[in-house]
């Protein structure tokens, strides 16, 4: 059975389906419970869409141990980091709601416990130049980044951050879930102009199991960010 795996899944590990064909986008979940092991396995998985079912893997499924938590000293849990990014937004005095959902493991998943438009929801990846000057690159979940088209905007060829190097650099954020702001200072922000087009936006708070939905005008003033094309067409 081709299926690629670190050691043996187990509970609360990702399971990530490729896509079969092109246009058609992949899907995550979570092990819940490994109903058996060894040469045929197969596990209770909960999917993005929040229904379950009785998964057994094939080719093209890969596992994902997601990297333990990293607290700094002194911080008991991530309502620390909730807190945090709820009292930058108090600070610039601007209107926000706090979201509360089950944990996903992609903006589309997050999209779908709210039961809102993914469109509506931004997704912020982080990339970095040859000196190492980060940028967080803020586009909607429906929309790929254009590597390209960011390195136009600022002026220097970036790749992504590695899953490694965005635990060392945010580690008062759970992994995969860096929002538009809070954390290390002096990260340029970049915003795609379709999202610049929408009334409000989601975005992760640090978690993977609250949002925050606030003014797009109000996300573009807190960050400073710039309006650019960045998402791919």
């Amino acid at each position: 059975m081709a299926v690629t795996q670190r050691n043996e899944p187990s509970a609360g590990d990702i399971v990530e389906v490729s896509a079969r064909r092109v246009g058609d986008h992949g899907r995550n979940g979570e092990i819940l419970e490994v109903l058996e092991a060894g040469d045929h396995p197969h596990y209770l998985v909960r999917w993005e869409d929040g229904h379950t079912s009785i998964f057994y893997p094939g080719g093209g499924t890969t596992f994902r141990r997601l990297a333990p938590r990293r607290r700094s000293r002194g911080q008991k849990s991530w309502k620390g980091t909730i807190e945090t990014l709820v009292g930058v937004l108090r600070d610039h005095d601007v209107e926000f709601e706090v979201l509360p959902h089950r944990p996903t493991t992609s903006a589309v998943g997050e999209a779908r416990a709210l039961g809102i438009l993914a469109q509506t929801v931004a997704k912020t990846l982080v990339a970095h130049d040859e000196q190492e000057r980060r940028v967080r690159a803020v586009v909607s979940a429906s929309s790929r980044l254009d590597l390209r088209r960011l390195s136009d905007v600022v002026g220097a060829t970036v790749r992504l951050l590695s899953e490694s190097e965005l635990a060392r650099a945010y580690p008062e954020f759970e992994l995969g879930a860096v929002p538009p702001f809070g954390g290390p200072t002096g990260d340029r922000v970049v915003v795609d102009r379709s999202l610049g087009e929408t009334d409000r936006v989601v975005v992760e708070a640090g978690v993977h199991n609250t949002s925050l939905r606030l003014l797009t005008g109000d996300l573009l003033a807190v960050t400073d960010a710039e309006l650019a094309a960045i998402a791919a067409d």
